[in-house]
């Protein structure tokens, strides 16, 4: 889906008669086209809205739909429904949570209270775009509060020990294939010691790579925010190789010359093309599972986690994580103060010894 002039949303007119029949009918691609070409135009940051926040909006926007009944005969209707019905839906979500989340070995853990916070997000985005339409007169998600997990984020949210940061970054030596080995190295230097998103990895371009500047230039990032990161040494030369190796593939006629993404997938179906999140999702966990991660610190933020907390206990200076990490505001990198177990162990360790 793309915001252009010619969408049919862009004339008032078309938009209610399309809004009003895409909501009657649950027109699941017509609502998420509402939706996304809502976000874009009314975005704060003049469109920067993320591939992660539009996918994310989508699964929730769909759960939605399920949950209001099948488009052929709904049991609530998403022009009528109101509060309690959003309530309603929450609470189904929270029991799905709740059911599933002490289930045994091999069952789905369900939704956690932030995957349950983020549907409700994006079911208000979804009744923004349909008042901005003139669909409904009012958005009844509003009413609604989002569910907060009691247990703190750095207690959930949990960073690599030094022991285990050195061993994931020795990790890929187990790949045969030099060019998948090299890669790797780049992907995760990008992530655990730069500390890019998963989006930012995936959204890299070969020329934002300025190795003789040391620097990477992180032209897309949250919210339309660019920033330059300094490229230490150990990192320039993983950076370098990954460079190098890419070129000689690109010299055998094995990448297309047209090809400007820095990591690229060699997946086969995809060979060549630029890696996905879900792609760099698989590779990290792959390798979080070679060094006996628990499940419950997968996923590819933990690499953005751990090199926020090792700027933080390098420099003890939250203005250098916040500029490093790209965040709106220093008290966002706060976390990475907490999230760094080694200093409470210093601190339990002297109060022993004291």
């Amino acid at each position: 889906m793309t915001l252009v002039l010619a969408s049919r949303w862009a004339a008032p007119e078309h938009r209610r008669r399309e809004s009003l029949r895409a909501a009657h009918s649950q027109d699941a691609e017509a609502l998420l086209d509402l939706t996304e070409y809502h976000l874009r135009l009314k975005s704060r940051r003049a469109g920067g809205v993320s591939p992660q926040t539009l996918r994310s909006y989508g699964v929730a926007i769909r759960d939605f739909l399920a949950f209001s009944g099948p488009p052929q005969q709904p049991r609530l209707s998403l022009q009528t429904l109101g509060t309690d019905d959003l309530e309603r839906y929450v609470m189904a979500t929270r029991q799905r949570e709740r059911q599933d989340g002490h289930t045994g070995p091999g069952h789905s853990s369900g939704l956690t209270l932030g995957s349950v916070a983020t549907y409700l997000y994006g079911v208000r985005a979804l009744y923004r775009a349909l008042v901005w339409a003139g669909a409904r007169a009012d958005n009844p998600a509003l009413g609604v509060s989002a569910p907060r997990d009691p247990t703190p984020a750095h207690a959930r949210k949990r960073a690599l020990p030094p022991a285990q940061y050195r061993e994931l970054l020795a990790a890929p030596d187990v790949q045969s294939d030099p060019a998948v080995r090299a890669r790797d190295r780049a992907l995760l230097v990008l992530g655990v010691t730069l500390g890019l998103r998963a989006q930012e990895i995936a959204d890299l371009e070969v020329g934002e790579v300025q190795l003789a500047l040391r620097e990477v230039h992180v032209r897309r990032g949250k919210g339309g925010k660019a920033r330059r990161i300094p490229v230490p040494g150990a990192a320039r030369e993983a950076l370098s190789e990954w460079l190098r190796q890419r070129s000689v593939l690109q010299v055998a006629g094995e990448l297309r010359s047209d090809q400007t993404a820095l990591i690229v997938s060699f997946h086969r179906g995809h060979y060549g093309e630029r890696l996905s999140t879900a792609g760099l999702r698989s590779i990290v966990n792959g390798y979080f599972r070679r060094i006996g991660l628990p499940p419950d610190m997968y996923g590819v933020h933990t690499l953005r986690r751990t090199a926020g907390t090792r700027l933080y206990r390098a420099t003890r200076d939250l203005h250098v994580v916040s500029d490093i990490l790209g965040h709106a505001s220093v008290t966002t990198s706060a976390i990475y103060a907490k999230l760094d177990a080694e200093v409470r162990l210093e601190a339990l360790e002297a109060a022993e010894r004291g």
